[in-house]
Order: structure tokens, then sequence, then C-alpha cells
């Protein structure tokens, strides 16, 4: 049986990752959506726009020019906590 990967929201649960990390990775891609695969303390990184490509809502509602600064930032966070990082 494969091993099941932990979602960031998994490690959060664990302790492993912190909300304010989360809150860092969401401002990271919100300051600049090129920006490298974020570092977590733990040693695991997510890649924030991948995150987003693999949320269809975030994707829909990013890629609006009316959805406002405070629901980005909601789907930036909801993306972040859904996806599924790497460790290394």
């Amino acid at each position: 049986m494969a091993k099941e990967i932990p979602s960031v929201g998994d490690l959060r649960r664990k302790a492993e990752i912190t909300d304010d990390e989360i809150e860092e990775a969401t401002a990271a891609y919100l300051k600049d959506d090129g920006a490298e695969p974020f570092a977590f303390k733990s040693g695991h990184r997510i890649d924030v726009a991948k995150a987003i490509e693999m949320h269809p809502q975030a994707k829909k509602l990013l890629a609006d020019k009316a959805t406002t600064p405070g629901l980005r930032r909601t789907m930036v966070k909801t993306a972040v906590i859904m996806g599924f990082p790497v460790q290394g």
C-alpha cells in the first residue's frame, strides 16, 4: 500500500507547520506570484502556484481581476493549507 502524502493542513495539525508559516507562505505569494517554493522550518517546501493550480476555485477566483484582496488572500491560504508539500 502506498504511503499517503500529508497536506500542509495535516502537518499543521501535527504541529510540524505553524499558522504563522502558512500566513508567511500566503503573503509571499501575494507579493510575488512567481516566487520560489516556500520553505517551512520543518524542511517541507510548497510550490504555492502549483497548489493554486490544483485548487479549481482558487484558480478561478485568482484569475478574476474583480476578486477583492481579502478573497484573494483567503483563496491563496486555502490552497496552501490543502496543498501537498515536498520534504527537503
